[in-house]
């Protein structure tokens, strides 16, 4: 019997062919090309042959080609060639191997394709396609935007279907995060995203690719391991793929507003080197927006004047998938911030209310180096990442705030502080895999993270009461507080592989230690001052003449040790649904100590054993589920025994009692692609925190003091909802819509009473947040574009606790966005807003603000040199606000803004090109 089963999985074995899968790209601009391929035998002989795959677009029955390539298949074991021909181009050929017929098929590497001659241009005019759709990936046609005249990427990455920018430079493509974005398939400036976004001119960019890229342990192994990464693939025009590029930019304007910047890069083959520089006193990125995608609420708070520079140099090794990066930035911000809040704490029997104003001036200077190295080889891989960071800050403010209960002061604060801190920080990371057994994989994976912090404060406070019964509270504090923070991890894996069936056995270790003294002095103990954070005394002196604040003077030493065992399974296609199949069964052994002093010395030790699975079904492009678990110990210090009174309106307590954390997550998307660019994405997803730590407060409507308690509480849970869709609205595809609608109902349990009632009263909210965002785009021709843009935000808060008065509030914007080619080559683009609020409980929050923001650019000697008059917020009515609301309260804010300016700028942009040989 035994033999006749091994005779059935042998002949099974000779039955099974394995494809033979790769990819073809033009070396230079890295897009997809029509090639005729030829399989051959390691002496050269054909054994079949295939062209690269093209998909006719409906709309235009134009072909596009993927570069992608499959032969139907090998039986045998051995050395193949795969030989490229097309047109203009050197043919280029590429090994293979059939390793072990455990493997799932053949994977080739990717076959770049090198011009030989330079062909005769053909000019072909036809309706210009915003996007095109495949699976899971999307192509956009950079020409088919008509953008304002000098704009960056980040206009044009805001105004594609689908995706949305967000303004600290995160990108969402229907609804889902973009990790990585790269620039013709490499990092650019250690891939953040916003060096891209706000230096690289859009008028270089050919297309914009957003896929699912294969990680190196998918690449080496020639199959998914579960590491792709969303990205978003930035492909240049041919002319500025090699060569020399260069952008300049000077501008002045009315309220002082100016602006200078600088961008030069160096593309070939071999090297990439890119520099910028910038300065500005526009809050670094508050120019006048004219994509129609923003809104008061991007406006940075207060005002911030802002120097960069940043030098890149990447070096391929080889071949593209292999490259060293370096890169340096260096950073130095001003910043003055004005706030205004109001707060509205719930307690059970009747709300308290806290008016405050303060006003902020702070420096910093910061530096940064990356160096990155990826090996890729067919037998192993290798990523080591070295990273070190400086910054130093400074500032001062003055604080003043009213706490009153039933329209009754209760106490007034005035406060002035200064602050100096200065961070170090280093990270060294390597991670290494080997291709073994022909088909399986072993990795090795390690970590040191080092931090080190020097905080300096120094706070002046006067707290008064209207009643003679409660004495004034004035206090001069300087505190003190060093911390280093060390993190050791180390990993290893295998990989067993069978035909795209998958088993890791995984074991990684982490250790963290951190060491953080605070030292607390009352000045005002001493002598009346002046003080400054200058001339204080040493440490020593202060201590001795008793300056010493003993009840909230700490220092503590915590140290982490973590196992993870983790043994999962995946199954690229799989029986259910023949999707991809992924489970995990993680086991995490957790042991956390922390030696505490605080008049006392404490120690506090834990340790559980947690058990944290997962599981994913994916089928690629279309949907996918994921759901699992998470725990953790709460903050240890929070553990211990204190009562910190440092602050004279918050005393803090410690609470013994709290348990462990457990988060519980289910997501789950589908997608749906159609013609006329159609694409409807729908997501949905449930969080639940059991044992969430809640700051059960206790308020004193005496004193205004808000005592605080950490506690254990469970019934913190959230359901999110998303639906986006985009689609051309006619056969032209001149309008499209784009639609995005998010909905969220968050049920948030917290504790609060007064001082004098018995034991803390749970705290229920029930917030629900509905978001829609609209826009309706025409494009009538490449000299004329319109978008009517509008949004509705609305928040519905509710709570059974008496006394509780529901909330509803909304934000509310329609716009509309033009672009305009004028007579004697002048562009006009303008965006007129007008933005909603309703609802509020301060009056002044309930507004109606008009933003109208314009741009009239005219080009000279041949596009080279740009003239730009820019006009930011012409009606002056742009006012920055904010609102927060969670199962403690409520709050309003306001910041100082940047003044609406008129500016008048100049910009030189080139273009080298190397001479053909």
């Amino acid at each position: 019997m035994i033999c006749a089963l091994l005779m059935c999985l042998s002949a099974h074995a000779q039955k099974y062919r394995y494809q033979v899968n790769g990819l073809v790209q033009d070396a230079i601009t890295g897009e997809g090309m029509p090639v005729k391929l030829y399989l051959m035998t390691a002496d050269s002989i054909v054994i079949d042959s295939v062209s690269t795959e093209a998909e006719q677009d409906p709309e235009s029955g134009k072909a596009i080609y993927t570069g992608e390539y499959s032969f139907p298949g090998v039986i045998e074991k051995g050395h193949y060639i795969v030989h490229a021909v097309s047109e203009g181009y050197q043919d280029a050929y590429m090994n293979c191997e059939l390793k072990s017929k455990r493997e799932f098929y053949i994977p080739v590497r990717t076959i770049y394709m090198y011009k030989v001659h330079k062909l005769k241009e053909v000019t072909v005019k036809a309706t210009k396609l915003k996007m095109v759709i495949k699976k899971d990936t999307i192509v956009y046609n950079a020409d088919a935007f008509n953008l304002p005249e000098g704009s960056m990427l980040e206009t044009l990455v805001a105004r594609l279907p689908g995706a949305k920018l967000t303004k600290d430079g995160q990108i969402y493509v229907n609804g889902k995060y973009v990790e990585s974005l790269l620039v013709n398939g490499n990092n650019f400036f250690s891939g953040n995203p916003m060096m891209a976004l706000e230096n690289l001119p859009a008028y270089t960019v050919s297309k914009i690719k957003v896929f699912n890229k294969a990680g190196q342990k998918s690449q080496m192994m020639g199959q998914d391991m579960g590491d792709k990464v969303y990205t978003m693939d930035v492909r240049l025009k041919k002319e500025y793929a090699t060569g020399y590029m260069g952008n300049f930019e000077a501008g002045a304007g009315t309220q002082h507003r100016y602006k200078t910047r600088a961008f030069l890069m160096k593309f070939s083959d071999k090297e990439r080197i890119g520099t910028y520089f910038n300065m500005n006193n526009l809050n670094d990125n508050q120019r006048a927006r004219l994509d129609g995608e923003w809104s008061p609420q991007d406006v940075s708070d207060g005002l911030t004047t802002t120097k960069t520079a940043g030098l890149s140099y990447m070096r391929p090794l080889g071949t593209p998938i292999s490259w060293f990066q370096s890169d340096v930035t260096w950073e130095h911000t001003n910043d003055n911030l004005v706030t205004k809040t109001n707060t509205q704490t719930f307690l059970p029997d009747g709300d308290s209310y806290r008016k405050a104003v303060s006003n902020m001036r702070n420096s910093s200077t910061s530096w940064q180096t990356t160096n990155l190295l990826i090996l890729q080889e067919d037998a192993y891989y290798v990523t080591s990442n070295l990273a070190a960071s400086y910054k130093k800050k400074t500032g001062w403010g003055l604080e003043n705030q009213r706490d009153s209960v039933h329209n009754s002061l209760l106490s007034r604060l005035m406060e002035s502080q200064s602050n100096d801190v200065k961070h170090y920080g280093f990270t060294f990371d390597n991670s290494v895999g080997w291709k073994v057994l022909m088909s399986d994989m072993f990795g090795v994976t390690g970590q040191v993270y080092y931090t080190r912090d020097l905080n300096r404060s120094l706070l002046s406070s006067d707290l008064q009461y209207p009643t003679a019964a409660l004495p004034a509270d004035k206090r001069v504090r300087y505190l003190n507080t060093p911390n280093q923070n060390l993190k050791l991890t180390a990993g290893l894996h295998y990989i067993w592989n069978y035909r795209g069936r998958s088993v890791i056995p995984e074991y990684k270790y982490i250790y963290n230690f951190n060491k953080t003294n605070n030292l607390l002095y009352r000045l005002d103990r001493i002598g009346a001052g002046p003080y400054s954070l200058d001339n204080l005394p040493p440490s020593t002196a202060l201590m001795i003449a008793g300056a010493l604040d003993g009840n909230n003077t700490y220092e503590y030493r915590e140290r982490r040790h973590e196992h993870l065992f983790n043994l999962s399974y995946s199954s690229l296609k799989s029986l259910l649904f023949g999707a991809e199949f992924r489970v995990g069964v993680p086991v995490r052994l957790l042991h956390a100590s922390l030696n505490y002093e605080r008049m006392g010395m404490q120690h506090i030790s834990r340790q559980r054993t947690f058990f944290e699975p997962m599981l994913s079904l994916e089928k690629q492009g279309q949907w996918s589920v994921r759901m699992g678990m998470s725990s953790d110990f709460p903050e240890m210090t929070l553990l211990t025994t204190y009562r910190d009174d440092s602050n004279p309106l918050y005393v803090r307590e410690g609470n013994s009692k709290l348990r462990d954390i457990h988060k519980y997550y289910v997501t789950g998307n589908v997608t749906f692609h159609g013609q006329h660019q159609q694409s409807i994405s729908l997501s949905a997803s449930y969080n639940q925190t059991d044992n969430a730590v809640a700051y059960g407060l206790q308020y004193d409507k005496t004193t205004s003091v808000s005592h605080i308690l950490p506690i254990s509480v469970n019934g913190n849970w959230h359901i999110n909802g998303g639906f986006n869709f985009t689609r051309a609205l006619d056969k032209n595809n001149r309008l499209t819509i784009d639609n995005s609608l998010a909905a969220e109902y968050r049920h948030s349990v917290d504790m609060a009473q007064t001082l004098g009632s018995t034991g803390n009263e749970r705290s229920i909210v029930g917030n629900v947040i509905l978001d829609n965002t609209l826009k309706l785009n025409y494009r009538a021709n490449d000299n004329a574009e319109f978008a009517l843009h509008g949004s509705v935000k609305y928040y519905s808060i509710t709570s059974k606790r008496v006394g509780f008065e529901a909330i509803h509030a909304g934000d509310y914007n329609v716009g509309l966005n033009t672009t305009l080619a004028l007579p004697w080559h002048f562009q006009l683009v303008t965006d007129i807003t007008v933005f909603m609020r309703r609802g509020y409980q301060q009056a002044e929050m309930n507004t109606s603000d008009w933003l109208w923001n314009a741009q009239l650019t005219r080009s000279f000697f041949n596009n080279h040199l740009l003239a730009k008059l820019q006009a930011f917020d012409i009606l002056h009515q742009l006012r920055s606000t904010s609102y927060a609301v969670n199962e403690q309260g409520r709050m309003e804010t306001w910041h100082n803004s940047i003044p609406r300016y008129v500016m008048f700028s100049l910009a030189w942009k080139f273009n080298v090109n190397p001479k053909k040989k």
